[in-house]
């Protein structure tokens, strides 16, 4: 086989290649249509959200949209702009356990509940994963469920 013959042959190779990459690609992003939260204006960083900053809208999405729903109290990290779809981490559940604050530790089976005190390790929201120092000195991880409560699941 001839040297040109040879490129021709690696240059439809990479062509198919390429056109198999883009069109798997275009069906891994379909759009979506979800109900996600929206500016209604401009937002300063560190501001506690309000019903007046924010409004639920029909959204096409390209990607798997955010499974939270963003309420009031949230609170912002950095400046949104009105009409940005508010999503982690530009937004964020406020903050219930602080780092070094003592928390409940709760376990719950059908017919047994334990409670035990710890230390929380980070600053967290109702429902993010904490690690708990328990005063023997052991780490237990669980789920925050309330100011000064983690769940052991």
């Amino acid at each position: 086989m001839s040297m040109t013959r040879r490129r021709s042959v690696l240059v439809v190779a990479v062509l198919v290649g390429l056109a198999v990459l883009t069109a798997a690609r275009a069906s891994a992003q379909q759009t979506v249509h979800r109900r996600l939260a929206v500016a209604t204006r401009p937002i300063a960083r560190g501001a506690v959200l309000s019903l007046d900053d924010f409004e639920y809208r029909d959204t096409t999405v390209r990607t798997v949209a955010d499974t939270f729903t963003v309420a009031p109290g949230w609170v912002t990290r950095r400046m949104i702009a009105a009409g940005e779809v508010l999503r982690v981490p530009a937004v964020e559940a406020p903050t219930v356990i602080s780092a070094n604050q003592a928390v409940e530790l709760e376990y719950l089976s059908e017919s047994v509940r334990l409670t035990l005190r710890g230390i929380a390790v980070r600053r967290a929201g109702v429902g993010e994963r904490i690690t708990v120092r328990t005063e023997q000195g052991r780490r237990m991880e669980g789920t925050v469920i309330g100011p000064g409560r983690v769940r052991i699941d």
